[in-house]
C-alpha cells in the first residue's frame, strides 16, 4: 500500500513532503533473504510481527523498486540509503536461481488480504483482496534506469536480458486479445490488469527500439 500511495503522489502533488516520509519508511522496512546472497528486498507487509512474519516477494519487492527509482527521478536527488536499498532490491530480483523463467514463482500472480477494523463496529474486519500482476511488475523494474547499469556493471546482462524476456513473455500469456485475464476467467477481466499489461509492454517497446538496447 505505501508503494501504491507513494506512486500516487509523485503524479498528483510532486511536493509533497510526505513523499520523504514514505520513501524513508519503505527503505526502512527492507528485509534480507538468505537465500540470495542476504539481498535486501520487500515482503508482503513492512511491519511483520512473530504472528504475522512476512517472506522475500518478486512483486512487492519489483512495485518497491519501481516507486524508489520514481521518487529519486521526481525529487531530483537520491541518498545513499535509498540508492543501495533500490539497488539491492534489482540485485535480488536478479538472483533468481531458476535457469528458466517460464512459469518460476517469481513470475507468477499474488493476492494479498488488507483488513482493517470496521468504522462502525469494532468487532468486525474489512477486507479488501488486492492482486499484483507480478509479470507486469518485474518488466517495469528490470526496465528503471539504474537495472541495467547494474547488470553491466556486475556482468550480470545475460541474467537480466533472460529475466526480462521471460516476464514480457509471462505478460503476453495473460491476455487474449489484447484483455487481460486474472489467471483465466474466474475472477473476470479486471481493467487494472489491461492497463499493466499494456504499460509494461509499451514500456519494454520503447526499450527495444532504443539504439544499443
Amino acid at each position: 500500500m505505501v508503494t501504491t500511495v507513494l506512486r500516487g503522489l509523485l503524479r498528483a502533488a510532486p511536493a509533497s513532503p510526505a513523499i520523504a516520509r514514505l520513501r524513508d519508511e519503505l527503505v526502512d522496512r527492507t528485509i534480507t533473504d538468505p537465500a540470495r546472497e542476504s539481498r535486501r528486498c520487500w515482503g508482503p507487509t513492512l511491519r511483520p510481527t512473530s504472528a504475522h512474519p512476512t517472506r522475500p516477494s518478486p512483486a512487492h519487492t519489483a512495485q518497491a523498486v519501481v516507486a524508489l527509482d520514481r521518487t529519486a527521478r521526481v525529487l531530483g536527488d537520491e541518498d545513499v540509503n535509498s540508492r543501495s536499498a533500490r539497488e539491492d532490491g534489482i540485485r535480488w530480483l536478479l538472483s533468481c536461481p531458476m535457469p528458466a523463467h517460464e512459469g518460476c514463482a517469481d513470475l507468477l500472480n499474488t493476492q494479498e488480504e488488507v483488513r482493517r477494523p470496521h468504522p462502525q463496529d469494532s468487532w468486525r474486519q474489512e477486507v479488501l483482496f488486492v492482486r499484483h500482476f507480478t509479470a507486469a511488475w518485474m518488466v517495469r523494474a528490470l526496465l528503471t534506469r539504474g537495472a541495467w547499469d547494474i547488470a553491466v556493471a556486475e556482468g550480470r546482462e545475460e541474467a537480466w536480458r533472460a529475466l526480462l524476456a521471460d516476464a514480457v513473455a509471462g505478460v503476453l500469456r495473460q491476455q487474449d486479445e489484447g484483455i487481460w485475464n486474472w489467471d483465466g476467467h474466474d475472477l473476470g477481466r479486471p481493467l487494472w490488469m489491461t492497463y499493466q499489461g499494456l504499460s509494461a509492454l509499451r514500456a519494454h517497446a520503447v526499450w527495444m527500439y532504443q539504439p544499443g538496447a
